[in-house]
């Protein structure tokens, strides 16, 4: 017996002895697992809270681009010319009537040259016709006075029977003769005058045209987007030379989104527009509202209406069509730009006109439970 007791501890004894251990408390958990769950319970109770109150918004995506007053105005060649200087920048801002940039036309100031040339030597001809025809006038009067005093001599002597009626008549026809020689020279003296007149009208109209087209001159008020061409690039008659947008009108944010989905857009709804030059990530993006929905897809001719630019217009638009939302930034007096950002103050620099931007509008907020509950109906068989 003793060498049985020996070959077993004295715990092991103790357990065989006691096999139920009814008083000892057994564990279930670590304490780190009731952590755990904890979290885990805390988790899934703000996952369905938030099913419930929160939202998914549903956004229609879309490119764009900054712009004031959602257009741009064109300052266009008068006439067909070469530019000899320009006046004006990108950035710089432009008054009504201000000349921003100089053309030069030599086919028009060779025309003016040749007409002045041609007016001198009318000038010359019209003066040695004046000055002849003066002296032939007057030996046509003359004559003509001659001429009449012999027809009433000759009248009375046909009268008594002493003179021939052929007589009198050559002597009416060399008096009409006379009268018709002065008329046409002085229908000649009056023709050079009229050639005279044109030639001068002709060259104050060059002259004045010439004038307006050296100084190109700015029919709108606003700030230069873009300069086409520099001194030396000939530019036909109606051509764009720069484009200015307007100081006085809001930044808006024109945005191009498919035409299906654009239906879907209303006047109103939110818009979160990220300008290619800020960083979202780090500044958030620009908040605003849509002001106006197109009725119809733009189409290409209408969109380089409202751009001034074909490569831009391509690029916002691709090759489907796009319906046209404008949207207005919601101001803010406390951030440099100017405009309420999504955080923050949005960048410390100004957004400027012409700037590419991508935007989403927010067509429709669903609780995140309604995606939810169908799958839950379907797993359940309910109908």
């Amino acid at each position: 017996m003793n060498e049985t007791e020996g070959l077993f501890r004295k715990s092991a004894l103790e357990k065989l002895s006691s096999p139920e251990q009814l008083d000892v408390t057994m564990q279930v958990t670590s304490p780190m697992g009731w952590i755990t769950l904890g979290g885990v319970s805390i988790l899934l109770i703000f996952a369905t809270v938030w099913s419930v109150v929160g939202s998914i918004g549903i956004k229609v995506d879309g490119q764009g681009i900054l712009i004031r007053g959602a257009n741009v105005f064109e300052v266009t060649a008068g006439a067909q010319g070469r530019l000899t200087e320009v006046l004006v920048k990108p950035g710089d801002t432009v008054k009504v009537g201000q000349a921003v940039a100089r053309m030069a036309q030599p086919e028009l100031e060779l025309k003016i040259e040749n007409t002045k040339a041609q007016l001198v030597q009318m000038e010359s001809q019209k003066r040695e016709s004046g000055s002849s025809g003066s002296s032939v006038v007057a030996g046509y009067q003359a004559q003509i006075r001659e001429l009449r005093e012999k027809v009433a001599i000759q009248q009375k002597l046909v009268t008594r029977g002493l003179l021939t009626n052929s007589t009198l008549m050559r002597t009416k026809e060399q008096l009409l003769g006379a009268e018709q020689a002065i008329a046409q020279n002085r229908q000649s003296l009056s023709g050079q005058e009229i050639r005279v007149d044109d030639l001068k009208r002709d060259l104050k109209e060059m002259e004045e045209r010439l004038a307006s087209s050296i100084d190109v001159k700015s029919p709108y008020a606003g700030r230069v987007l873009e300069v086409v061409g520099g001194s030396g690039t000939l530019v036909p008659m109606g051509n764009r030379i720069l484009t200015l947008e307007p100081t006085d009108a809001p930044l808006e944010a024109v945005i191009f989104v498919p035409a299906g989905e654009g239906k879907k857009v209303r006047p109103g709804m939110n818009v979160r527009i990220s300008p290619s030059t800020v960083k979202a990530e780090e500044f958030g993006f620009l908040v605003g509202t849509v002001k106006s929905v197109g009725e119809f897809p733009v189409t290409p001719e209408g969109l380089r209406r409202i751009l001034r630019n074909d490569k831009l217009a391509e690029e916002l638009t691709g090759k489907s069509a796009s319906i046209e939302i404008v949207a207005s930034l919601i101001p803010a007096s406390d951030t440099p730009s100017g405009y309420r950002w999504s955080s923050s103050k949005g960048p410390p620099s100004p957004v400027y006109s012409g700037t590419q931007s991508k935007g989403s509008i927010v067509v429709e907020e669903k609780k995140p439970i309604s995606y939810v509950l169908p799958v839950i109906k379907k797993s359940l068989g309910a109908g």
